[in-house]
């Protein structure tokens, strides 16, 4: 399976965009994908090294990274999610133009709802917020190892308290 298939359907779970007829066309989300996994190669350093191709009729990513020897899962789900929140953000632009909409002719009135405090908290705790969250945590371990645990290092010493005193052997006090 390519990343045009793989990535497009994970996307399509992640905005709920898996109607019979659904929303956005499979060259669309193609096309939000690579311009996502831009994105992502500048912000996360990664093992592998990608080229992006952004075009409106053959966007590309090569290698693929669901058909190297072990598939990039770390690449594949940062470049989901970055395509999951760019939708998001577009969708939250285009309610906040209507929300705007306040209208009077005479007695009748036209007032659009609230929705976009619903669509500023899907931001908040949606896939955004999943992106930068699996973002920190790399950027904080350096990589992640295949099976998704942090590799980190750190240098440890004993702790002795400011009021140890080195000829005693004790603390004063």
């Amino acid at each position: 399976m390519s990343w045009s298939t793989e990535i497009v359907q994970i996307l399509r779970v992640l905005i709920d965009d898996l109607e019979s007829s659904p929303t956005y066309s499979d060259d669309r989300l193609k096309q939000i994908i690579t311009v996502s996994a831009r994105f992502v190669v500048k912000e996360i350093p990664l093992s592998n090294t990608y080229t992006i191709t952004i075009s409106d009729t053959s966007p590309d990513i090569s290698p693929d990274p669901t058909l190297l020897s072990t598939p990039d899962l770390i690449f594949i789900d940062l470049v989901a999610l970055k395509s999951a929140c760019l939708i998001d953000k577009n969708k939250l632009r285009s309610e906040a133009l209507l929300a705007g909409i306040r209208a009077r002719c005479g007695p009748t009135m036209l007032e659009t709802l609230e929705r976009t405090k619903a669509f500023k908290d899907l931001i908040e705790i949606g896939p955004c917020a999943s992106y930068e969250e699996l973002k920190t945590q790399i950027s904080f371990g350096g990589t992640l190892d295949g099976k998704g645990g942090l590799n980190s290092k750190a240098i440890l010493s004993p702790f002795i308290s400011n009021n140890y005193q080195p000829f005693t052997g004790s603390d004063r006090r």
